[in-house]
């Protein structure tokens, strides 16, 4: 059915995305080659914490994203990869996108539209990782398989756990 929303159910998350935030050195290199990237608008931001540390946040690229229900225009939609992708031709810049994403992501551009990650689609077209993820030199925004990243989250949640626990043997 032309102009139907892509449902959840119906796209494949072949890459995701997780920022490791006890890597993160807040160096901002991911921001910076995002801006480089964008024209000058990035979309990746480094947020001043507690203590005075930087740490970035983007789009989660969520597999149910809210965002991509509430859009009325189907701006916003899901690409091959499961990337959440904006199609300005379509925004009317509403807003209703930026209410319901729970993490206020997208960004309403003064020319009326919004803008948000969309992964470096066009890097990801020629089989290359998104900026952030290739120029991060604490290597600490992953990149792969749902599979694989659940995988390195759950080895380094059990090394924590054994270095717990060997403590109080």
């Amino acid at each position: 059915m032309d102009g139907a929303k892509t449902s959840s159910t119906d796209i494949t998350m072949s890459f995701r995305r997780l920022i490791d935030y006890d890597r993160c050195i807040g160096c901002g290199v991911c921001e910076e080659v995002c801006s480089f990237l964008h024209e000058g608008r990035p979309r990746i931001f480094l947020y001043r914490i507690t203590g005075g540390i930087d740490r970035p946040i983007s789009c989660f690229h969520c597999a149910k994203a809210p965002c991509v229900a509430v859009c009325p225009t189907n701006a916003l939609s899901y690409d091959g990869q499961g990337a959440v992708t904006v199609s300005i031709t379509k925004c009317i810049g509403c807003t209703s996108c930026i209410a319901a994403c729970p993490f206020g992501i997208p960004e309403l551009l003064p020319i009326g539209h919004i803008a948000k990650c969309d992964l470096c689609k066009k890097l990801r077209i020629e089989n290359l990782e998104p900026g952030c993820i290739a120029t991060c030199p604490s290597n600490a925004i992953l990149w792969g398989s749902p599979e694989s990243i659940a995988k390195a989250m759950r080895e380094k949640s059990l090394k924590r756990i054994i270095k717990a626990y060997s403590l109080h043997i």
